[in-house]
């Protein structure tokens, strides 16, 4: 999903390639396995993914070959298992992961690599992948188990990039839905550290404890019949004009209505699978009120490539030193063979707050 800023600077730098040889740490398999998906649906449970082995691919110059721990599930990869894919079919999955790397294909980046443990965007639902030493690979602290860093970059960038957002367009408070979820939780604990104030909407009342628990200062309950009151009660004594938003329907639309003259709502997921609704064309026409999308590889990319690179690193640093505090996960494990299944259950039973983490050799 992510190819990263510094990715893209970095895999045109070509100073940086010497002709390091071509090394490995341990024996690499001939096979390995991985998941793909066979058949799309818009109903999870009946999308066919089916674990295939394949040859275990060999790193080229610049590349190297990580022995995946670990990979979250995230929305975003629910998603592909939805929509037939133009290029056809098998269609291997995975958007993020972590692991160690056990061979580098040579050159001076990926032979630096080699040993490390590291996190990446790739293809990460198998037991071994390739990946651009300068484009997707991010080595990891030592004193932290891979596997704990398996979410190192969608969740934790995207809550560096709301925040940013929010700052680039004047704001110092905003709205959030399905703010129980692990990325509004990160963005609870880490607004605090940035003097952003937060209006968290969740869904059910043990959502609200959660992050009430979390020292979260604005909390409101839609499953509450006075909810939109006291929405536009808060917003009118902050002041808000922002809104992020991940379920799409009719939110969005309820959401820009509420604001006031010149509001802003992003929009970013679609947990309700419903088109964006509800919009009133008086909104964009006289209030001057926009909706727009937010794609965090958007966000990464924009300002041109030095100022991406600059980005890049900062927000590197900045998950690098707060992946077990403020960008910690709460995992469930899976395996290869159960993932699908394991989601699902996962999904159905409203549980907030875990993440399904793939360990593919289990």
């Amino acid at each position: 999903m992510l190819a990263t800023s510094g990715a893209m600077v970095l895999g045109g730098a070509i100073l940086f390639q010497y002709k390091r040889k071509a090394g490995s740490v341990e024996e690499i398999p001939a096979k390995m396995r991985r998941l793909v998906l066979r058949e799309a649906n818009p109903d999870i449970k009946l999308a066919k993914l089916e674990v295939e082995e394949v040859d275990t691919p060999k790193p080229r110059s610049g590349q190297v070959l990580v022995k995946i721990a670990a990979a979250p599930v995230n929305p975003s990869d629910e998603g592909i298992w939805k929509v037939p894919p133009k290029q056809g079919y098998p269609i291997p999955l995975g958007n993020e992961g972590s692991g160690k790397v056990v061979a580098s294909g040579g050159g001076f980046m990926a032979s630096r690599l080699l040993g490390q443990n590291v996190a990446f965007t790739g293809q990460t639902y198998a037991e071994y992948a390739v990946v651009d030493a300068t484009k997707a690979a991010y080595s990891l602290p030592t004193h932290i188990e891979p596997q704990d860093a398996c979410a190192f970059i969608i969740n934790p960038f995207t809550v560096v990039g709301i925040v940013d957002r929010v700052r680039q367009t004047g704001g110092k408070v905003f709205i959030y839905t399905a703010a129980a979820s692990q990325l509004g939780q990160m963005l609870v604990k880490y607004c605090k550290t940035q003097g952003v104030t937060l209006i968290n909407i969740v869904r059910r009342p043990e959502q609200a404890e959660i992050l009430e628990n979390l020292g979260a200062d604005y909390i409101v309950d839609s499953s509450n019949a006075d909810w939109k009151a006291k929405l536009e009660q808060l917003i009118k004594e902050l002041d808000v004009k922002h809104a992020f938003d991940c379920i799409s329907g009719d939110m969005p639309g309820t959401l820009l209505t509420m604001l006031p003259p010149g509001g802003r709502v992003w929009v970013y997921g679609r947990l309700s699978d419903s088109p964006v609704g509800g919009i009133q064309p008086l909104d964009l026409i006289y209030r001057g009120k926009k909706i727009e999308g937010f794609l965090l590889t958007t966000w990464m990319l924009e300002g041109g490539m030095f100022r991406a690179l600059r980005r890049t690193i900062r927000t590197g640093k900045l998950v690098k030193s707060l992946i077990q505090t403020i960008f910690a996960s709460d995992f469930r494990d899976t395996t290869l063979a159960d993932l699908q299944k394991d989601y699902c259950a996962l999904k159905a039973s409203g549980q907030t707050g875990t993440k399904l983490r793939l360990r593919p050799h289990s």
